[in-house]
């Protein structure tokens, strides 16, 4: 029983837009970012994502500007504000292009500023 249901576990995440890597990465640490980039396994509907940088207790640090275009694999935005030492999180939310919503948390610390 276990194996069938794995077996469609595993087959229904093949038809969802999946985070492939991340800039930063995710559990890596880092200098203050310049950008945050974020990697599907297939292109998302740019219009509908969104991107915060916050601490751990959820208070928002900075919500990224994410360029608008057409659908693509690849998204990313600008960090204006320099971040200090210590644990931050990337919450992402976007939607494949057949509307299936998505979203993610990468964890990352920043050891000095850039």
């Amino acid at each position: 029983m276990y194996s069938l249901l794995s077996i469609a576990l595993a087959l229904t995440s093949l038809f969802h837009t999946a985070l492939k890597s991340s800039i930063p990465a995710k559990g890596s640490s880092v200098a203050s970012p310049a950008v945050v980039s974020l990697t599907f396994t297939e292109a998302i509907n740019v219009k509908l994502t969104t991107i915060m940088i916050t601490k751990p207790d959820s208070s928002v640090v900075e919500s990224l500007v994410v360029p608008t275009g057409p659908a693509a694999a690849t998204v990313g935005g600008k960090v204006t504000k320099t971040l200090v030492a210590g644990k931050y999180l990337v919450k992402w939310k976007t939607a494949s292009d057949d509307g299936h919503v998505v979203r993610g948390v990468i964890p990352f610390t920043v050891t000095a500023p850039h």
